[in-house]
């Protein structure tokens, strides 16, 4: 098997273009993203001792003026412990893997070994770690994962309503132990993720996913919030002007004459800041106890005032 055709590669292609394509096909078959397959294990290990030949100036020289390598026998002598790591689980399927260097030369690591650690020590940080009831499944500790792209660690946040529709600041600490200052804007919905760029050099970018807790009180309807609130009989006769809780504190609401149960009335600008209202529906409540009295006067009203509420708009 030619080095250059395993790592699909020309024969001419620069030692850039060598890495980039040993980076694509390692991240493709790489054991801990392919738990329990041994054909990808197996084109993993393969991939690994083509790069050997032709991942450095140094071997692909030698490769390319060389004797021809016999690939089999090369295969053969690294399962048997030759000079390039490879890699192993001794826990089944979907454990994590370890990596074992072999004997030979002086024991130390080569350009082309440091390359292959790196690749497998961020592909450990890659798979995850699981987090506490605050954290998000996943993340990583790793400035770079091993194939080049920088992963972002990530956080899931439970947040009241009165944030996600007003705005709001909490402090977290990541699974990495990293304290970070969140600034919830107003507005945000629930399962929306906050990016925050990393500060310095050895940090990763932040994903902090929402989760707004549902609030028995409050309903979120786009920008605006929704609530229910309970008048008595004679407020919904004669109007009134009552208290009516919001999202950041009560105000007095002006009841109509003449209203009923389900009339919707709106408090502007207390939703989403610059942007929505509340919209407060009606419920009229009779007494809780039945009272002589006021059966009295319900009857005498209703044969003065007869109607039919069933036919009545």
């Amino acid at each position: 098997m030619n080095p250059y055709e395993t790592l699909g590669v020309s024969k001419t292609a620069s030692q850039d273009e060598i890495k980039a394509a040993y980076r694509k096909l390692a991240k493709k078959y790489h054991p801990d993203f392919n738990p329990g397959n041994k054909e990808a294990e197996s084109k993993f290990k393969t991939i690994n001792q083509a790069y050997e030949l032709v991942g450095t100036p140094e071997a692909r020289k030698k490769f390319d003026e060389g004797p021809k390598v016999d690939w089999e026998q090369f295969a053969r002598e690294q399962g048997a412990g030759g000079g390039r790591p490879y890699y192993y689980s001794t826990q089944g399927p979907g454990a994590r893997y370890s990596y074992q260097f072999g004997g030979g030369g002086d024991g130390g690591f080569g350009l082309d070994d440091e390359l292959l650690r790196n690749l497998f020590e961020q592909a450990q940080g890659f798979r995850g770690r699981g987090g506490n009831a605050g954290s998000f499944r996943g993340g990583s500790d790793f400035n770079e994962d091993p194939f080049g792209a920088a992963q972002p660690e990530q956080y899931l946040m439970e947040i009241e309503l009165r944030d996600a529709v007003l705005g709001g600041e909490r402090e977290i600490t990541l699974p990495s132990g990293r304290k970070l200052r969140v600034k919830i804007p107003a507005g945000v919905n629930d399962g929306q993720k906050l990016r925050f760029a990393a500060k310095e050099p050895n940090q990763n970018d932040v994903y902090v996913e929402l989760r707004v807790r549902p609030n028995e009180q409050f309903k979120r309807s786009g920008d605006d919030v929704e609530t229910t609130l309970s008048i008595s009989v004679p407020e919904a006769i004669l109007g009134a002007e009552v208290p009516v809780p919001t999202l950041d504190g009560s105000v007095l609401l002006k009841i109509p004459k003449g209203v009923r149960t389900g009339t919707k009335l709106r408090v502007r600008g207390k939703g989403v800041p610059n942007r929505g209202d509340q919209l407060v529906t009606l419920n009229v409540v009779l007494p809780k106890a039945p009272d002589p009295k006021l059966e009295e006067l319900a009857r005498a009203w209703a044969e003065k005032f007869p109607y039919d509420p069933r036919s009545a708009t």
